[in-house]
């Protein structure tokens, strides 16, 4: 990397979807953009192989997991699911990520393809703001004393199995009784979940850095159970009422446990919110024209 050039991220990770047919074309792009840059490129093993290249001169190979130790800003390439994952991986580091679109919708990768390099100018000028995004923690508490901790960036489902009939989840907030959802389940998303699953249950569209919790039911039995935001600073608590019954807690799509009779589900806001690069120049209005082909 030559030096003289003054850059605001100095420590550069980079993390790539590799079933993305476009991952490794995206990975030579990045590296012939940054080495005339006086940086260092961080990456794992499973990315550098993505290029088909000799990746290692320019880029230091280090473990996935101690990425977030040592960047000051982690490249991800990919759509919303890579995302997810890196999001997890930076968990309670104060480690920014920017998206760079390889999927399909992409609300969390808004960078497109075709915007890598004049977005990496931009990154290196230090033209992104840092936005936090609130971040959920989700505790399963069980008879035994057993508790998993879970972190979340869109939501957390409580949903019947495809077989099951309809399941009913007691919700509480703050120790007061909100009701009792009957139906397929409820979802409970951040602000930024709010146009994942959530969404396609009928749920409103918030703002992503509002300090909100949004409960939005699953084929609610009732009609009248409608979506409710609640202020995001409330402790939620879930309890499974129904017996015999096969029901999933499901953590932003992408893992769950099978919850039982008597689990108790507490749902808070991390301390620790998720930092996402942005371009000022781009609202989130225009995010959402783009994304759900608004007018």
């Amino acid at each position: 990397m030559t030096e003289g050039k003054k850059v605001a991220y100095k420590n550069i990770g980079l993390i790539a979807n590799p079933i993305k047919p476009k991952s490794g074309e995206g990975i030579e792009r990045i590296i012939e953009k940054l080495k005339s840059y006086p940086v260092r490129l961080y990456t794992d093993e499973e990315t550098c192989k993505l290029t088909g290249k000799e990746c290692k001169p320019y880029v230091k190979i280090v473990d996935r997991l101690t990425l977030p130790d040592k960047v000051d800003v982690i490249l991800v390439l990919g759509g919303d699911g890579t995302f997810l994952t890196v999001a997890k991986l930076v968990d309670k580091k104060p480690v920014p990520l920017l998206g760079i679109n390889f999927g399909t919708l992409g609300f969390l990768t808004e960078i497109p393809i075709d915007g890598i390099e004049e977005s990496l100018e931009k990154l290196l000028k230090g033209e992104f703001i840092v936005e936090n995004r609130p971040v959920i923690r989700v505790k399963i508490l069980r008879k035994n004393g057993h508790i998993s901790i879970y972190r979340c960036v869109n939501e957390v489902a409580i949903k019947r199995d495809t077989l099951a009939r309809i399941i009913e989840i007691e919700v509480e907030a703050d120790g007061e009784y909100v009701t009792t959802f009957r139906g397929d389940g409820v979802i409970v998303a951040t602000p930024t979940g709010s146009t994942a699953y959530s969404l396609s249950a009928g749920g409103p569209i918030l703002m992503p850095t509002l300090s909100a919790m949004l409960l939005t039911p699953i084929c609610p039995h009732t009609l009248t159970l409608r979506p409710l935001v609640l202020e995001g600073r409330i402790c939620l608590s879930a309890k499974l009422k129904t017996e015999s019954e096969t029901v999933m807690v499901i953590f932003d799509g992408q893992e769950g446990i099978e919850l039982r009779k008597g689990d108790v589900i507490e749902i808070t806001r991390s301390p620790y919110d998720l930092l996402i690069l942005r371009d000022p120049k781009k609202s989130y209005y225009q995010t959402l024209r783009e994304k759900l082909k608004w007018g």
